[in-house]
């Protein structure tokens, strides 16, 4: 009996139509990502151990996947995008600021997998990053590439949700949450969009008394509009710390106020404790089709300083697009996803030699050719380029050598025609 070879747990194989649509979505993001001024940076999957766990509570610790090299070195896969950014510019003196890049790379966490959600062990990360900007600007200019981003991939319908870390502290201040405590709160309050804010309730009512818990959830609680909010919230902290990011919202919503579906939320808690202002996650307005955030981010400006072994502050902002989450979605909406990036098969009858330096020819004018190599007859072929998605075929028999052409066929009209064959790009272009 052979060995079964089965694929681990909570990782997926992308092929077909999944594997073009999901290079399309990245050729999207990094075409929105350099016409504002982003450049590209790689780096490895696997760091230092203590480069990951640099930085995270315990919750984020324990799914961290690690290794040992030949030399014993203790190392891991990289769990997000944002520490190896830290550790690079930290070792690169060189680096000029503002530094603007973005990376489309996987990332790997041991934890809890939701398929149905896009959530995997192995997934996506598609970040963009700013550093070097201390001003509300930065994050203004980052909430505009993702609507447009969210527009150019057909998804505009989307709500931006905005918080700052110094301002959700202050509220816990003011609802008498202890510092011991205040972690495990926020990590609890960030899993509002998983288990609503029922669920929320019933988790901190076992970590804090009821009347601490009732003043969180009324400060927490959005008022009817952004302005309302804002007011709300300046008539109970009293921090220098959270009014100063209370003093940051405000800035951002005034550069941002030609973006409708900016929604100021103090309910909003990104788990990792790196974040030192902003946050940021954005949802599809019809959460019917998937309840978690496709983007988040936020500001970590002490992490970079802080690498460098200094006290030397970088400011930085950032969020991530979940590509895996975006591509489910897209597949549910789109009609036209391709299953081959091939626009014409050549067919050869008993002209397999020169149909091979016609192929060649019609690649270097930039058309994508594929071509039948095992000899199967006419029909056999034209059902396997049907099966596989592909618009056209092109038969190359004596007849069209000698008249240097090629017969292309539609494959969904059926219509076919003779066309030359320096007459074919134009041809397939047109169409």
């Amino acid at each position: 009996m052979p060995k079964e070879f089965k694929i681990a747990k909570g990782v997926k194989d992308w092929y077909g139509e999944d594997a073009i649509l999901r290079n399309e979505i990245k050729d999207t993001l990094r075409r929105v990502f350099e016409r504002y001024g982003y450049n590209p940076i790689e780096t490895p999957m696997i760091e230092r151990s203590e480069t990951i766990k640099f930085k995270g509570g315990q919750e984020i610790k324990k799914e961290i996947f690690t290794l040992k090299d030949q030399g014993r070195r203790e190392l891991a896969l990289r769990f997000d995008q944002t520490l190896p950014l830290a550790r690079f510019v930290a070792s690169n003196k060189d680096v000029k600021f503002p530094f603007k890049r973005y990376v489309i790379g996987e990332v790997f966490r041991d934890g809890p997998t939701q398929p149905e959600q896009g959530r995997y062990r192995v997934f996506t990360q598609c970040d963009v990053d700013i550093l070097g900007v201390k001003d509300m600007i930065a994050e203004a200019e980052l909430l505009a590439l993702a609507a447009d981003v969210f527009k150019e991939l057909g998804l505009g319908n989307i709500i931006i949700k905005i918080n700052n870390r110094k301002l959700l502290d202050g509220i816990l201040d003011y609802a008498g949450v202890p510092s011991s405590k205040k972690i495990k709160t926020i990590i609890i309050l960030d899993k509002m969009d998983k288990i609503g804010i029922e669920g929320v309730k019933k988790e901190i009512k076992s970590l804090l008394p009821k009347n601490t818990v009732d003043k969180l959830i009324s400060a927490i609680t959005k008022a009817k509009n952004n302005d309302g909010t804002y007011k709300k919230l300046t008539e109970i902290i009293s921090s220098k710390n959270s009014k100063q990011g209370l003093n940051e919202i405000k800035q951002l919503l005034d550069y941002s106020n030609g973006l409708k579906f900016v929604e100021f939320d103090p309910s909003l808690a990104r788990g990792l404790d790196y974040y030192t202002g902003t946050t940021i996650e954005v949802f599809l307005k019809d959460r019917s089709v998937v309840r978690s955030a496709v983007l988040a981010g936020g500001r970590f400006d002490n992490m970079i300083g802080t690498f460098s072994g200094g006290k030397q502050e970088i400011p930085a902002v950032g969020f991530s697009f979940g590509l895996e989450r975006i591509a489910m979605i897209l597949k549910d909406i789109k009609k036209d996803i391709k299953s081959s990036n091939t626009e014409l098969y050549l067919i050869p009858i008993n002209t397999a030699k020169e149909c091979l330096k016609i192929a060649r020819s019609l690649r270097n004018q930039g058309l994508n050719i594929d071509m039948e190599l095992k000899g199967k007859r006419m029909g056999q072929a034209i059902t396997y380029a049907v099966s596989l998605g592909i618009p056209y075929v092109g038969i190359i028999g004596e007849d069209e050598l000698k008249e240097d052409s090629i017969t292309i066929k539609n494959l969904k009209t059926r219509e076919q025609k003779k066309i030359r064959i320096n007459n074919v790009y134009k041809y397939l272009k047109a169409k």
